[in-house]
């Protein structure tokens, strides 16, 4: 099927800039309805004239429905947009992308989605869909899931559920980062049990503190419980970032961010940062999970998109293990590019 693609591309790149145009406009009206075709074009960046046409051609497919309140997504409509992404993956090269990464990776299972999540929301919850099928399928009995933070694993938590069966524990990884509280790992474990019908514990501490507390934090019953847990987990399913981006999201000092800089990190997991050669160049104080539980953990899953994560994905394998790795089309064609 790559083949085809690869000639459609060649031969009629429009064809699939108009098709990503008009999915970009169900959506929108999808996710805003009712809606007018005023703030529609606003929306996409299209003109009111564009827009107009365009809306002819859905409504005339049945695909939407133009009332005096605004405009609504039928049924079919909202179908095409749920099943886009996997409709896009037939397709394109995606499979034979997976199958070439396969080659070079050292990771047992390899799912691609189509796109990049710095340009769009939409990939991104494609990732969090993937992820969370392949984690379910784990979930097959009682099972101890422990959890990073960031938008892409809370992605992941709106799309599990309940599997027959199974009774999932679910523990953070890491303490609080000084951001949004929905993207930190203790929200995300109390999502995914609400999903699953599961069970979750929290962890109370910074993702990053000094010597002394984190001598005194160790020594807490409920930190010390959670500590236990991250032991006993059989599943750990997380992100990978840019070093610079997680220092400034940890606001992490100059001296650090200068530390950073110098040794020449590019990926961060777990609160080790990491060069292109896997080398950790500079750890976080604080508790969790260490790199010596990653490496003995049973199932690693990890998830990232974004081309302004390559790098860091390049390098996580250098550093680091996993056994079934999610990203999107963006990452896997520079991991390609670059496996020379």
């Amino acid at each position: 099927m790559h083949q085809l693609f690869k000639f459609q591309q060649k031969l009629v790149p429009e064809l699939f800039e108009k098709m990503e145009s008009r999915y970009s406009i169900l959506k929108t009206i999808s996710r805003f309805e009712p809606l007018g075709r005023r703030t529609l074009a606003l929306n996409v960046g299209k003109t009111e004239r564009h827009i107009r046409s365009e809306v002819e051609f859905l409504e005339a497919n049945g695909l939407i429905q133009v009332t005096n309140k605004g405009m609504f997504v039928s049924t079919e409509g909202k179908e095409l947009v749920d099943e886009y992404h996997h409709m896009i993956r037939a397709v394109s090269d995606v499979e034979f992308l997976e199958a070439e990464l396969q080659k070079i990776l050292p990771v047992k299972q390899i799912k691609i989605v189509p796109g990049n999540a710095d340009e769009s929301e939409d990939v991104k919850h494609s990732l969090g869909k993937e992820a969370a099928n392949l984690l379910m399928e784990q979930m097959q009995r009682l099972n101890v899931v422990t959890v990073t933070g960031g938008s892409t694993m809370a992605a992941v938590a709106n799309r599990l559920k309940p599997q027959e069966n199974s009774k999932p524990l679910f523990v953070p990884a890491r303490g609080g980062l000084g951001d949004q509280h929905e993207y930190q790992a203790n929200s995300i474990c109390v999502k995914m049990a609400e999903k699953t019908n599961g069970s979750y514990r929290l962890l109370y501490v910074p993702d990053s503190m000094g010597e002394a507390l984190h001598e005194q934090m160790q020594k807490e019953p409920t930190v010390t419980e959670v500590i236990e847990w991250i032991g006993k987990a059989n599943i750990v399913i997380h992100g990978v970032g840019d070093a610079m981006t997680m220092a400034e999201r940890r606001r992490a000092s100059d001296r650090t961010k200068q530390q950073i800089t110098k040794e020449k990190a590019v990926g961060e997991s777990f609160g080790y940062y990491f060069d292109q050669n896997g080398k950790t160049v500079h750890r976080v104080n604080s508790i969790g999970m260490t790199k010596e539980q990653l490496d003995s953990m049973q199932q690693v899953i990890t998830v990232a998109g974004g081309a302004s994560k390559s790098e860091a994905i390049s390098a996580y394998f250098k550093w680091g293990h996993s056994d079934v790795l999610v990203i999107d089309e963006a990452i896997a064609r520079h991991l390609l590019s670059n496996k020379e």
